[in-house]
């Protein structure tokens, strides 16, 4: 009987903390479409979706970092580190940068790196889903794209009312000076 008590406590041991392990999503989001001169914000979210809590956190991304890289860092770094991340909770980090020329981006993944328990060794990795490449347009085509298009919108509404004042003028002209379709006499 003591055995078979032993066996359980030690079987419910093992599966608390098994279930008490830290799992994490990382999240790399670029808030706004990139404009050449315009400063870009991009966001890193670390959410702790386990059981536990997460340990010595770290990542860092070298999208804009790299040597020839045309990004001109304003605020924020391109690494975070955090010791504890508790579960149920998230921490997120802010960089922003500014293009200095346009064109297509390649974007690798970042790898954010963590022990999923304190007594736990082995490091475990996740990587924030990235997009294959961010294209940084220039001021001239945000520009366009962006306008209000005051000249379009304006020849649309002259082309609509010579559509409908030109039958008007027609129906006015035939009522003032036709009676069933009979000429009035002066």
């Amino acid at each position: 009987m003591n055995c078979k008590l032993l066996v359980a406590l030690v079987a419910l041991y093992i599966a608390v903390c098994a279930a008490s392990k830290a799992e994490l999503l990382f999240q790399k989001k670029i808030v706004d479409g990139p404009v050449v001169g315009k400063e870009l914000e991009i966001s890193f979210v670390i959410y702790n979706v386990g059981e536990g809590p997460a340990y010595d956190l770290a990542f860092t991304d070298s999208d804009f970092t790299a040597s020839g890289s045309t990004f001109e860092i304003v605020k924020g770094t391109t690494n975070g580190k955090w010791e504890v991340l508790e579960a149920g909770t998230n921490v997120s980090q802010t960089l922003t940068v500014v293009p200095s020329t346009q064109g297509i981006y390649p974007l690798t993944p970042t790898v954010l790196s963590y022990r999923k328990s304190q007594q736990d060794d082995t490091i475990s990795y996740t990587a924030a889903a990235s997009y294959s490449g961010m294209y940084v347009e220039s001021v001239a085509d945000y520009d366009k794209r962006t306008s209000l298009h005051l000249k379009e919108w304006g020849t649309f509404v002259l082309l609509c009312l010579g559509s409908v004042a030109f039958p008007i003028s027609i129906l006015t002209y035939y009522k003032m000076n036709y009676v069933d379709g009979i000429k009035k006499k002066n």
